[in-house]
This record gives C-alpha cells, structure tokens and sequence, in this order.
C-alpha cells in the first residue's frame, strides 16, 4: 500500500472509481467535472495504491480563505478498510506543512459527513439536493489548530 501523486495515466482507474460510487456518493452528471478537473489538474491530487492498482485517490486546493479538500474517493468495495482514513490524514499532513494557519474545508454529502466529523471537521451548513436529487451537500470546515 502506497500513497503517490496522481499520474495522467491514473485517469481511467479514478474514473472508474468515480463510477463505482455514483450516485450513492456522487451524482453521475459530476463525472465530466472530474475528468476536466483531472485533465487540467493544477493542485495537488494524489492515488492510493494497493497491490499495484490505484484503489482511491484524492486532493487539495487553495481556496479564498482556506484550504479545501478536494475529489476524495475509495474505491466502492474496499469501504470500511482504514483507506480513506489514510487518504485524509494525508492530505490534511501535507496542507498542515505547507499552509499551517489555514483551516480546511470541504462539501461532502450527507453518507460521508460522519466520517468527516470523526476527523475533526464541523458541520457549517447543509444544502438539499446540493448535488442532486436526493444527494445533500454538507459545507463542513477543520481549525487549523487540530492540524
């Protein structure tokens, strides 16, 4: 198990990805979002590899007033497995060396704001059908102390 920056190569298998965890996760018209913000990546994306294959993947941003987490994903049937967990702690290391007086963001859906919370991040708001029919953003944000 090993954790890189992404690849252009990496394209397919995290679109595959994607596709595997819409539209529980993510509402299917997001996909084209993801393949441009893939093909014009300007931020720092990484993949998480598991016997040579990328299983999840995820990044970050700089926003206008923080960091923000950006496109992190699992692939569907390894759920539950400490990956995502990985992935997060990740990034949230990365951003705490690089911008240590930022807080983080980010807008999630109402499946994963648990699992977010138990990283340290608070509910700001949540918008119905944010994303799509049945599919609530939740705008939740991280101090920059819990770094």
């Amino acid at each position: 198990m090993s954790i890189r920056k992404y690849q252009a190569d990496d394209l397919d298998s995290c679109l595959e990805i994607f596709e595997g965890n819409a539209p529980k996760f993510f509402d299917p018209s997001e996909r084209d979002d993801f393949r441009r913000y893939l093909e014009t990546l300007n931020d720092p994306y990484f993949v998480f590899e598991q016997d040579g294959k990328v299983v999840g993947a995820g990044g970050y941003c700089q926003g206008p007033k923080e960091m923000g987490l950006a496109w992190g994903m699992v692939r569907c049937d390894l759920h539950g497995q400490g990956i995502g967990s990985a992935l997060v702690r990740y990034r949230l290391e990365r951003i705490a060396q690089d911008h240590p007086d930022q807080a983080v963001a980010i807008d999630t859906s109402q499946h994963t704001c648990a699992f977010y919370e138990k990283m340290g991040f608070e509910t700001l708001s949540i918008k119905e059908d944010g994303y799509g029919p049945g599919l609530h953003m939740v705008l939740m944000r991280r101090p920059p102390s819990l770094a």
